[in-house]
């Protein structure tokens, strides 16, 4: 769909840069791909395409691999469900959220991780839900699809120091959910950071709260917890944006990403190198005793 490259197109993306690795299949028998590049003792990651219709994160991730930052080595996980993304293409942006969002099972991904410190689902709105037909089903169990325990098994071999997740299009930043003061802080130092790296007078603000929040099984409380990696949510183009761009979007795909996205990539892009280029002057994040409880019986 063009301006956005189709799976073929990422994968030469990929090539482009480095030599890409296959850590999984989808459903649907798709590569799971990444690549790394750079050198450094540290790692940290870039992931997008969790959603099938948000095209503009895939496309800001390889514009991060086309420039990445020095001194560290960056893992770039660009098509998280490419099945999703493939469904969309297929159905040309026209069709329902939900069927472009989720993966081949009708699981939303990024509520389908463990859930830190024993948390249970709750019914909290677009916390997941146990509903099969929902945008947010949560899927029958924490890691029960071949796409979320390929991804886990491949972040806990790496152990990024930092990841940054990007979606579209609220043009927020959705950190991991913490009380700690001192990820509190570090949090607030990053989400400076990237709002100073996008170069512009009204950047995304950073969407936390340390109390009301709830887990609901998404990727970066996840990394944050479990892994001891700092990570946020990237919500690339915004609600005004989407607006002024179509008040009324002719398809799903059109109010979720922009018909001309070079100058966001390349302004939200920075704010990306800026995020992580911010993290290699914190330290790791500690990992809590308890933070490992997942609900008796789940994977992970």
């Amino acid at each position: 769909m063009t301006p956005y490259a189709d799976l073929d197109g990422v994968r030469r993306a990929l090539e482009a840069a480095g030599e890409p690795f296959e850590y999984g299949r989808s459903v649907e028998g798709r590569p799971l791909l990444g690549v790394e590049v750079g050198s450094g003792e540290r790692i940290v990651a870039v992931t997008a395409g969790i959603h099938g219709i948000e095209h503009i994160g895939v496309r800001t991730a390889l514009a991060v691999l086309r420039a990445p930052p020095e001194g560290v080595r960056l893992l770039v996980l660009p098509v998280l469900n490419p099945d999703g993304y493939a469904r969309t293409e297929a159905l040309g942006g026209e069709g329902p959220v939900a069927v472009m969002r989720k993966n081949a099972r009708g699981v939303d991904l990024n509520r389908n991780f463990p859930m830190p410190w024993g948390a249970r689902p709750t019914r909290v709105p677009f916390a997941g839900t146990d509903h099969p037909d929902a945008a947010t089903y949560r899927g029958p169990h924490p890691l029960s699809e071949p796409e979320t325990a390929a991804l886990a098994a491949l972040m806990e071999a790496r152990r990024p120091h930092a990841s940054v997740n990007l979606h579209s299009f609220m043009g927020t930043q959705i950190t991991a959910r913490v009380w700690h003061r001192e990820d509190w802080a570090g949090y607030a130092t990053l989400a400076r950071a990237f709002r100073a790296g996008q170069g512009t007078r009204w950047g995304y603000p950073r969407l936390a709260t340390p109390v009301g929040d709830v887990f609901t099984g998404e990727l970066e409380d996840w990394q944050h917890h479990v892994l001891g990696c700092w990570a946020t949510c990237i919500e690339v183009f915004s609600v005004v944006e989407s607006a002024r761009q179509h008040l009324r979007a002719p398809s799903s795909f059109w109010r979720f990403n922009p018909r001309d996205p070079d100058t966001i990539v390349a302004r939200d892009a920075a704010g990306v190198r800026a995020w992580l280029r911010a993290s290699l002057d914190l330290p790791p994040v500690p990992l809590r005793p308890g933070a490992h409880a997942v609900l008796a019986g789940s994977a992970g």
